[in-house]
């Protein structure tokens, strides 16, 4: 009899309701990893989940059980995961795996994308069933699962496939033991209704060839602790929904109360589920006063608790440590040199310029030419700097560093007017192919910082020279480093994690080394040369006199000009009153505005219509 009420269940269930060759999941949203793996790098940081469900207990002996375990992590665009399963549906088809899983993210400015694939293998068996036309009880067949998710604001979107290969059980001769493509369409939205409750309303919507169900839920948060909710399943009935929220640690209830045939056969079914996320801007964070309990808030509730919250008063990101980060890749925007570009983290937030890219830039440098005692570029030069005319024409959050420099025939001061006309030459070349100017940052050293002893000939023509740099900011390498020590303090105070920043040089944003030395079978030298430079620009950083017409100058400056003669800026500034400069090392910098915020003085260039750079002098 137990066999036959058995098999008359396995029936039922194939008749009657969705395809079971996947087992139900009533709480999806909070164990998703298992459906659609593209959510695996949502996060960067270790998530574990584990849920057990059984089905429609008291129906047998032996109930419908599933249980799955996953673990995964994002490394900023990649993720990784693995899920180990086993499904027991009544004691006579089972199936059991492990998969594993990558997905790769991709950042648009108001969204980002997810792309996923799991594959392992699956042992499915049969048991407890007398029939001649078995002839096998178990197979071990591939499983495959592709999955893709769309992340707006509070608005999520995911779609995955799982039995993508459709592969044959092999438990009979017949080719109709196929497990079925089948379709999951996953829609959810996140509402804060006040400070106290949020909703939480999703739908899952499961179809293959000639099936579909429908899956609606509403839970409820309240005071970002306490989960409740309800569901509702096709052709099974209502759920309701019991949980808990510690911060890393999380535990979900339901219960499903079958309406369907196999209601007066059952007592329901069972789920608890139970994650925990190894993200230390989660940590709950208590302190003893007076012998009391103090609770620290998050102000801004952004998800980060206040005592490690970088920005505590600002609605941010978690992964940016509470802190608005529009781009999205982990930094913050007041740390990040290139806000709006994802970017590295060694790179402090701007993307890494390619190997394709560099290549052009080297072979412009070794075929740019000058003449003795001129300015003017050689024709032979042409079809290279044609090239960076194009790569900076498609690629326009792109800027270049343009420096000139001479060789040590003449006065220092001739020297430095001449290097400051190959570089001009060099600008004007780009501009008149369509290149904006003020993508073309400008500087000039004469015969300082040489790259020999010009000793002869062939020594001083290698220091007639222009050098390139191709960055994605503007900024100098001291204000890269300050910028980078200042998130380093900011992290400090929170005693958070800094190591990453740790010993890592700005070395994307040396903008003054020599690039035909470059040899990339040869990266230790090229290494010692920029070390020595970069410590030579420090150096010569601004320690000469800063002045402002006799007052003090601000932080950031909107450079129009570089002059090397006081005289001739003492001039300039009496035709143009609003104009004034700053003298820093031996050039003299024509500026319209200062401000001691960088992104006041940004706002103010949008409107400004001439040509200019924001530069920092102190």
């Amino acid at each position: 009899m137990r066999k036959l009420i058995v098999l008359i269940f396995i029936i039922f269930a194939a008749e009657n309701t969705y395809s079971q060759q996947f087992p139900l999941q009533s709480q999806y949203q909070f164990h998703y990893s298992v459906i659609n793996p593209s959510i695996i790098v949502e996060n960067d940081f270790t998530s574990v989940r584990a849920s057990f469900r059984q089905q429609w207990v008291g129906f047998s002996d032996n109930p419908i059980a599933t249980q799955n375990l996953s673990m995964y992590r994002g490394f900023g665009k990649n993720g990784l995961g693995v899920n180990v399963f086993n499904d027991e549906t009544g004691g006579a088809f089972n199936k059991s795996g492990l998969s594993l899983s990558y997905a790769h993210k991709v950042i648009f400015p108001d969204y980002e994308v997810f792309f996923g694939l799991s594959g392992g293998f699956a042992k499915v068996n049969i048991s407890n069933v007398n029939d001649p036309s078995i002839i096998n009880t178990e197979d071990i067949m591939p499983d495959v699962t592709f999955g893709a998710y769309l992340k707006y604001d509070n608005f999520r979107l995911g779609v995955s496939i799982p039995g993508l290969l459709n592969e044959n059980m092999e438990f009979t001769s017949s080719e109709d033991n196929e497990i079925q493509s089948n379709l999951y369409t996953m829609i959810s939205y996140h509402h804060k209704v006040n400070d106290m409750l949020t909703l939480h309303p999703s739908a899952l919507l499961k179809t293959t060839e000639n099936l579909s169900q429908l899956d609606v839920n509403l839970n409820l948060k309240f005071k970002n602790q306490i989960w409740f909710g309800a569901s509702y399943r096709q052709d099974f009935g209502p759920s309701v929904f019991l949980g808990i929220d510690f911060g890393k640690l999380f535990s979900m209830y339901s219960y499903d109360i079958s309406t369907n045939d196999a209601y007066s056969y059952s007592n329901g079914s069972h789920e608890v589920s139970i994650g925990y996320d190894f993200d230390s801007s989660l940590d709950s964070i208590t302190k003893k006063k007076n012998k009391k309990l103090k609770i620290v808030y998050d102000s801004d509730e952004d998800g980060v608790l206040d005592s490690l919250d970088l920005c505590p008063d600002e609605y941010g990101s978690v992964n940016a440590h509470g802190c608005l980060d529009t781009d999205r890749d982990g930094i913050p925007n007041i740390y990040d040199l290139c806000p709006n570009l994802y970017g590295e983290l060694d790179l402090q937030g701007c993307p890494e310029i390619s190997q394709f890219e560099n290549n052009i830039v080297y072979k412009a440098l070794n075929d740019l030419k000058f003449d003795f005692d001129e300015a003017e570029i050689q024709y032979s030069s042409y079809p290279t700097l044609t090239d960076m005319s194009i790569l900076l024409l498609k690629n326009p959050k792109l800027f270049l560093h343009i420096s000139g420099f001479s060789s040590s025939e003449g006065s220092s001061e001739y020297n430095l007017g001449l290097s400051a006309r190959r570089a001009k030459a060099v600008q004007n070349f780009f501009v008149e192919r369509g290149v904006r100017k003020s993508r073309l940052i400008l500087d000039y050293f004469g015969e300082s910082n040489p790259l020999n002893k010009n000793e002869n000939e062939l020594e001083k023509s290698e220091n007639r020279r222009v050098e390139f740099s191709l960055e994605y900011h503007i900024y100098a390498i001291e204000e890269s480093n300050n910028l980078r020590q200042k998130y380093i303090d900011a992290l400090k105070s929170k005693n958070l994690d800094y190591s990453f920043l740790e010993n890592k040089s700005t070395s994307f944003s040396i903008d003054k080394i020599d690039l035909n030395k470059f040899n990339r079978e040869s990266f230790e030298k090229f290494e010692e040369e920029k070390t020595k430079y970069s410590n030579s620009l420090k150096s010569d950083q601004v320690t000469s006199t800063i002045q402002k017409n006799k007052e003090q100058v601000d932080n950031y400056i909107l450079v129009i000009s570089v002059l090397s003669s006081e005289v001739n800026a003492q001039k300039y500034i009496k035709n143009n009153p609003t104009t004034r400069f700053v003298s820093i090392g031996d050039k003299y910098y024509l500026y319209e505005k200062s401000d001691n915020s960088k992104d006041n003085l940004a706002n103010f260039q949008k409107s400004y219509s001439k040509e200019s750079w924001i530069k920092q002098v102190r």
